[in-house]
């Protein structure tokens, strides 16, 4: 049986590079910013703690390609997923929704191997991950200072 035809990535206009990929491209990061904005919408309050147990495992553990990721992505992960893992408990609530269902998104297109440039084409894969986590980090940093404040935490540690 033949194997189907996989729809072909588009291109921005702008930049001539894969459609949100490109952190200089403001067609790009517009593009990112939607797909993110999509994906958000649809979190429940179930997908917190199991993105948070999934930012834990992955850190724990992570594959292979991710492991030649950059260094400020492990800490910004890992502040993400402790955020989720307070909200998800019950001990952190000043964080209003929206923040929680785009750090979610951001998470869930992060540990996903499966994007719009595949994260073990190392290091290129990583471009798209890193800007999804740029928009999210922008959107969200208040409420990142706010909860390191809470937690203690030195918010330069994660670049904040």
């Amino acid at each position: 049986m033949p194997k189907p035809k996989s729809k072909p990535k588009p291109i921005c206009p702008a930049c001539k590079r894969a459609l949100g990929s490109n952190a200089e491209c403001l067609s790009c990061r517009d593009a990112a910013a939607s797909s993110l904005a999509r994906e958000a919408e649809d979190v429940t309050p179930r997908d917190v703690g199991e993105k948070a147990a999934a930012v834990e495992g992955f850190l724990a553990s992570p594959p292979w390609y991710a492991k030649a990721g950059p260094a400020n992505l492990w800490a910004k992960l890992r502040l993400l997923g402790m955020i989720l893992k307070d909200y998800w408990q019950g001990t952190y609530r000043k964080v209003p929704w929206k923040a929680v269902a785009a750090i979610v998104a951001a998470v869930a297109y992060v540990l996903s191997p499966v994007d719009l440039i595949p994260d073990f084409l190392v290091p290129v894969g990583w471009t798209d991950d890193m800007l999804a986590l740029a928009l999210t980090w922008g959107l969200v940093k208040k409420e990142l200072r706010e909860y390191c404040d809470w937690k203690k935490l030195s918010p330069a540690h994660f670049g904040l």
